[in-house]
């Protein structure tokens, strides 16, 4: 190092202290190494000074490393992800992610380790600012989200039963919230850190359809499942999906809906049947034959549009069919920890 130039600041996230001492040992005076043991700790760390780049430990006490990356990519710091031997592909899946490079622990020497560091440095991504665009709309939509909910609440209240203080049931306002929280998992779903997480699709499908249930007491639901294995989802997302599908079939619907979820190491199905209504069927099978164009968004129905979005960035499917006079709307996800390049512990 130049005599006079300060070393630059490397911010070290992993909860070995054996290993830090490590590293710190390895890069000398080389380089100024602030300690983190946790992704709390790390994050402030960062909001409390600047760094030159970031070597980041995958599993960590309160979460992985892939949780910081937005954090990273918002201050556009260079990351140094490191994985242990045998998880070399999850790395790679990293620096799709966001990350510069990556680290085998068990082949860490100080080659290696000041190499890495100086190459981050030299070469940040590119397409770094389109990262830093999506996570900046996520916390929008997340913002924007909580002030809707302020706003409905409020407005649920303004209009609360005169004779007992009771709230009233809102349709409009039910529907403003469910597609604020359906744009939220959207907007989480592109962020470069989002990660599938295990669900019991049939738990999950109960849970919506007895919400439901509150709303609409005198609509007959018939639930039924097959889902003894775990879907590698989201489970917001698919939540969402699974509400907005039963409200489209309750609409003047008095004879009743059925849904019937079922998982395999494949895919989950859901499958939504009802009685067909004439115009609102075809509009249904019309929207999903052919993407809304911008002119055409006051008339269609925003739920199933936000509905397709979810489907599509899980990377699965959505269909209806039509026979005499019953309708169905088929949902099928695919069951994988590879939707987004996930990196295991």
């Amino acid at each position: 190092m130049s005599e006079g130039l300060a070393p630059p600041k490397i911010l070290l996230v992993e909860d070995d202290s054996v290993f830090r001492m490590l590293v710190k040992r390895l890069v000398g005076e080389d380089y100024s190494i602030t300690e983190a043991s946790s992704l709390d700790a790390g994050r402030q760390e960062l909001a409390q000074q600047r760094f030159d780049c970031l070597l980041l430990d995958f599993r960590l006490p309160d979460g992985n490393g892939l949780q910081m990356l937005p954090d990273a990519i918002l201050l556009d710091l260079p990351v140094v992800m490191m994985t242990a031997m045998g998880h070399e592909q999850l790395a790679v899946d990293a620096i799709k992610q966001g990350c510069q490079d990556y680290l085998i622990k068990d082949d860490l020497t100080r080659a290696s380790l000041t190499r890495s560091l100086a190459n981050a440095m030299r070469h940040v991504q590119a397409d770094r600012q389109a990262m830093r665009s999506r996570i900046a709309l996520q916390k929008i939509v997340a913002a924007a989200a909580g002030k809707c909910r302020e706003a409905t609440t409020s407005l649920r209240n303004i209009c609360c039963d005169q004779t007992d203080g009771a709230p009233k049931r809102e349709p409009m306002l039910d529907q403003l919230d469910h597609l604020m929280d359906g744009l939220v998992a959207y907007s989480r779903l592109t962020s470069v850190s989002w990660t599938p997480e295990s669900i019991s699709l049939g738990e999950l499908a109960k849970e919506v359809a007895d919400e439901l249930q509150m709303l609409l007491p005198d609509l007959p639901i018939d639930l039924s499942s097959n889902s003894s294995l775990t879907l590698k989802s989201d489970r917001d997302a698919v939540k969402a999906i699974c509400r907005e599908v039963l409200v489209i079939a309750a609409v003047d619907n008095v004879n009743g809906i059925s849904m019937f979820t079922t998982t395999d190491v494949n895919a989950a199905t859901i499958d939504v049947k009802f009685a067909a209504n004439g115009d609102a069927v075809r509009s249904i099978q019309s929207q999903l034959d052919a993407r809304m164009q911008p002119s055409d968004q006051s008339s269609g129905n925003m739920g199933l549009e936000v509905v397709r979005l979810l489907v599509e960035q899980l990377g699965g499917r959505i269909s209806m069919e039509e026979a005499s006079e019953n309708a169905q709307i088929q949902i099928r996800l695919p069951n994988s920890s590879t939707l987004s390049g996930t990196i295991a512990s």
